[in-house]
């Protein structure tokens, strides 16, 4: 045991150092019968000034990520990050580390083919994916490409300025601008006040971002091959983390939307009112055992008895980011104390079934009844089960 530890503080020394370099996975293989393609696309809202920037004429401007159930059997894969080199640069400065680290990521592809045709054999529910602070739109590639190759067209949005950077067609660059100034907050605590005037106005951008996919899935404002498949009437949402909370805000706000995941999700930005009243939608939540900040767990207590139906699943021995790709990427994360002691492997299966399990009985009107204790069992995990569901 010793010795263990002794070597996990020897390579975290040496790769704080950037003397070697973290080795990634390959993207998991999907378990779905169908093919995965993928574009990327810059959206900007005309309708819509940038919270984030101080220029009266800049509009909001994004960048999507679309999934979806294709035909084709070959062609190129899409990588993993694009803009390789300033994405591992923003990536290292995020958690203090050297570039050359993360070096690898550059040429790890996924299994989704770039630009191919959609699929014409049928119409596929959509299902929308919000980051969390400082992260960007494929951190969740694995769940994602989990979910297409079932029958989903799945949107990834890269929140502009809360992404830990975006990158645009002309090669304009947003940077990360969503944090608390944390040297402020070591020597003179934020009021709520502060707190809600910088968090309330991001949690809006966000779900306005999300509004503005459907709007213009509705209009046809996005490529026609891609909208004429997609089934409009069945909209989930999910995220981890402040896009956890962001898909809360949107399903009480837009009533489009009509079931929500939120992976391990920051529960204290919801506003109360949410809350209080819940959102009337099914809703699933999925996280570690406990937050740091008992705050978190006591507004979710209160907002899955408020809901018309929910489920909140607890996962021992996992950590925040357990419930991105990280685990399944490298295994440099458990070093880093990025990942838990629950084997990645295990932990990829039950989440993507239950995730799958939840949108195909909530989107696809399927007769399910999730048996928990079997999962469990069958993936050698613990699970901290609990349901609400009035009538």
């Amino acid at each position: 045991m010793k010795f263990l530890k002794f070597f996990s503080l020897l390579i975290i020394t040496l790769l704080s150092t950037g003397c070697v370099t973290i080795p990634f996975n390959e993207v998991p293989k999907p378990t779905g019968d169908k093919n995965i393609g993928t574009e990327s696309i810059e959206l900007i809202d005309i309708d819509r000034l940038e919270w984030f920037t101080e220029d009266p004429q800049d509009l909001r401007k994004i960048m999507i990520q679309i999934w979806y159930p294709t035909d084709d059997l070959d062609g190129e894969k899409e990588l993993y990050i694009d803009y390789g080199e300033l994405r591992i640069e923003a990536l290292a400065s995020q958690f203090d580390y050297s570039p050359f680290l993360f070096k690898k990521l550059i040429d790890v592809e996924t299994n989704s083919i770039k630009k191919a045709e959609p699929s014409t054999q049928s119409s596929f529910p959509l299902i929308i994916f919000s980051h969390g602070l400082g992260g960007n739109r494929t951190q969740n590639t694995v769940i994602i490409e989990e979910l297409t190759s079932h029958g989903y067209v799945v949107i990834a949005i890269e929140h502009a300025y809360d992404a830990n950077i975006s990158i645009f067609d002309n090669g304009d660059v947003a940077d990360y601008r969503s944090g608390i100034n944390y040297e402020r907050r070591n020597t003179q605590k934020i009021t709520p006040e502060e707190f809600w005037a910088i968090r309330l106005p991001q949690l809006e951008t966000r779900a306005e971002d999300v509004s503005y996919i459907i709007d213009q899935l509705e209009l046809g404002n996005l490529p026609e091959n891609i909208v004429n498949i997609i089934d409009l009437e069945n909209i989930g949402v999910f995220g981890h983390s402040f896009g956890g909370a962001t898909s809360i805000y949107s399903s009480y706000n837009d009533h489009r939307i009509d079931a929500c995941i939120n992976l391990d999700g920051w529960m204290v930005v919801v506003p109360d009112e949410i809350v209080d009243n819940g959102i009337n939608k099914n809703f699933m939540y999925l996280g570690q055992e406990q937050w740091d900040e008992k705050l978190n767990y006591q507004k979710l207590d209160k907002f899955v008895k408020s809901n018309t139906k929910s489920s909140k699943i607890l996962i021992p021995n996992t950590t925040h980011y357990d419930f991105s790709d990280a685990p399944h990427m490298t295994k440099v994360a458990k070093l880093l104390n990025k990942s838990g002691k629950v084997k990645s492997k295990n932990l990829k299966n039950i989440l993507n079934e239950l995730i799958i399990l939840f949108f195909n009985k909530n989107l696809k009107n399927q007769e399910i009844i999730i048996d928990y204790p079997m999962l469990a069992k069958k993936y050698q995990i613990d699970l901290i089960v609990e349901e609400y569901i009035y009538e």
